[in-house]
């Protein structure tokens, strides 16, 4: 599908379910360029321009001012932990989620198969590694629990997270989204990333987040009128191989909100939490 048609498709369902009024946008994100080997030695990587993309996007995104940077970690800072729930069943412990953060971005490694299938799992990789051998990946539909709410979770709230933003390798593959990142979405609102193998992969850039941040940002204007999927489906191809997807994918309650908020969410015009979120609605975009 084009891009001039999701975009009119975006604006055809905009107007489907009342959003909060335009608010600042708590931002978190995390990157990594130097990767460590099991033993926590700093080992030569192939990415170097993960961590200048992340503060590029938000240098766009903040253009107009008044968001928040609440965290920014940097390479061995990023743990497995801050996105890896050490519980289920209401105890948030996922520092991505858990702070006030209304949008995260990770920006780093992902992993790729060759080629996926349905049942083939998902992954980001992180710089510090824990106990054993690949402890620093972590397994997106296993691991991630995001947004989670109502509850008590042990830092006094659940998840407060509506938006994730992965700039990785194969971080959310077309074949296996359903099975992978249905589970993610606990109150989280809208997620995107990268569909490919290892022979179709996303690339090291120093454009593409920015890009991003450019169109959410600069381009939204002060009240952030554009969307997360206009701003994704415009820039997410930038710097990848033939035959990589750009995907975004949201949940809701119904089909038509699940449709509504992929198409229509903005950082600052979020629809409103609802749970239990019983639908899920992606689209991508493919070079």
């Amino acid at each position: 599908m084009s891009i001039s048609k999701l975009l009119l498709a975006a604006g055809v369902v905009g107007c489907a379910f009342a959003a909060r009024p335009a608010a600042a946008v708590n931002v978190s994100m995390g990157c990594v360029e130097r990767y460590s080997d099991a033993s926590g030695f700093t080992t030569d990587d192939n990415v170097s321009l993960t961590c200048d993309a992340a503060s590029g996007f938000y240098g766009l995104f903040n253009f107009w001012g008044g968001n928040a940077l609440r965290r920014f970690w940097q390479n061995t800072l990023v743990w497995p932990t801050d996105y890896r729930e050490d519980s289920f069943g209401g105890s948030d412990s996922i520092e991505a989620d858990w702070s006030s953060a209304d949008l995260h971005v990770f920006s780093g490694h992902g992993s790729c198969q060759n080629p996926p299938v349905s049942t083939s799992p998902d992954f980001l990789v992180t710089a510090r590694n824990g106990i054993g051998r690949n402890a620093n990946f972590v397994n997106i539909g296993s691991s991630l629990r995001l947004g989670e709410f109502p509850g008590s979770g042990v830092f006094g709230s659940n998840g407060n997270l509506n938006a994730l933003m992965i700039n990785a390798s194969c971080p959310m593959d077309l074949v296996s989204l359903t099975t992978q990142w249905w589970p993610v979405f606990q109150g989280l609102h809208v997620a995107m990333g990268h569909s490919g193998d290892v022979s179709h992969d996303n690339l090291d850039s120093p454009t593409k987040l920015p890009t991003v941040g450019m169109w959410l940002g600069l381009l939204g204007g002060p009240s952030g009128s554009v969307s997360y999927r206009t701003a994704w489906m415009n820039a997410g191809l930038i710097d990848v191989q033939d035959g990589v997807c750009a995907v975004i994918t949201g949940t809701g309650r119904t089909e038509a909100e699940a449709i509504s908020r992929r198409d229509a969410e903005t950082p600052k015009q979020r629809i409103g939490d609802a749970l239990p979120a019983t639908w899920i609605a992606w689209r991508w975009t493919c070079k």
